[in-house]
């Protein structure tokens, strides 16, 4: 994570024990009222991630585009955005407080028992998506919570009704998903079909319905992702990336194949974002769990 602007706090959690499985971590961010507007940019992690307005300053969030008007969504109560598989901004003006609860691969559809391709484009309104109005009654209570502790202890008597089990085939898919190997010139679809004994059709649809994207793009993102890492960050020696290595590290076809995924993913091209991160600037790099643990 890049230097913050001086009016804005982000306080990290990891959820209790029992919501592991379920849920990534969550994260608090607070300005300062009457501070200026703090505008950050989201990178792609492939999750689903549910948000809570808290506090009386305005939040807004809207996805990096090449069109000349993105939508921009007010944050109102809760919505659910993802999976996220571009850039996004989000604009928190002073006195906003808003509650990230990332999910894990596996984690919204064992809460919601919803497939995750039923998600809109833009933020989704939970109690509409479930048909009742829970969501807007844990808001109501979260906003009167004192603490990030008290936080993560109401949602956490929250979810636990909702929990269910991984079922077979999700279990399956997260089993095979390292099979998708950055870089690789296989047909992903192909080789996790193969591995599972399964049509090439029936793993597509388990993709849609478990993780909301195709295996394809999982395979181009976390090769895009390793390339983010190898960046240079603040602290790291060296000032200028060796394009050359990472063209040839990570299988891209030339360098034009490289700026295709930079402007895909972020709308912009590689130079910009080294820039970027070299100088930490205003970017969000998570690690996401698609180069970590299938839980």
């Amino acid at each position: 994570m890049s230097a913050l602007p001086s009016s804005l706090q982000e306080h990290f959690m990891l959820p209790p024990p029992v919501l592991r499985e379920v849920i990534q971590h969550l994260v608090l961010f607070t300005t300062e009222p009457g501070a200026a507007p703090v505008v950050r940019t989201l990178l792609p992690a492939f999750q689903v991630v549910l948000l809570f307005d808290l506090g009386p300053g305005r939040a807004e969030v809207w996805p990096i585009t090449s069109a000349a008007l993105a939508p921009v969504y007010p944050l109102v109560g809760s919505g659910l955005l993802g999976p996220v598989k571009t850039a996004w901004q989000y604009r928190l003006a002073g006195g906003a407080r808003v509650l990230a609860v990332t999910f894990t691969l596996a984690g919204f559809y064992r809460l919601f028992q919803i497939p995750v391709v039923a998600l809109g484009p833009g933020l989704t309104d939970p109690d509409a998506l479930v048909g009742h109005r829970c969501f807007t009654e844990l808001w109501e209570q979260l906003r009167s919570c004192s603490g990030p502790a008290q936080l993560g202890s109401m949602l956490t008597a929250f979810c636990l009704p909702y929990l269910r089990a991984t079922d077979a085939s999700q279990a399956e898919l997260l089993a095979h998903l390292p099979l998708l190997a950055p870089g690789s010139h296989l047909n992903p679809l192909k080789v996790l079909a193969a591995a599972s004994h399964r049509s090439e059709r029936a793993v597509q649809l388990r993709f849609q319905k478990y993780l909301g994207f195709s295996a394809k793009e999982a395979a181009r993102f976390l090769r895009f992702r390793l390339v983010l890492a190898d960046l240079p960050h603040p602290g790291r020696h060296g000032a200028t990336p060796d394009w050359g290595s990472l063209l040839e590290h990570y299988g891209y076809y030339d360098q034009s194949h490289l700026v295709h995924d930079f402007r895909h993913f972020l709308q912009q091209p590689p130079s910009k974002v080294a820039g970027q991160l070299r100088l930490g600037e205003a970017i969000c790099v998570t690690q996401p769990e698609l180069l970590g643990p299938h839980s």
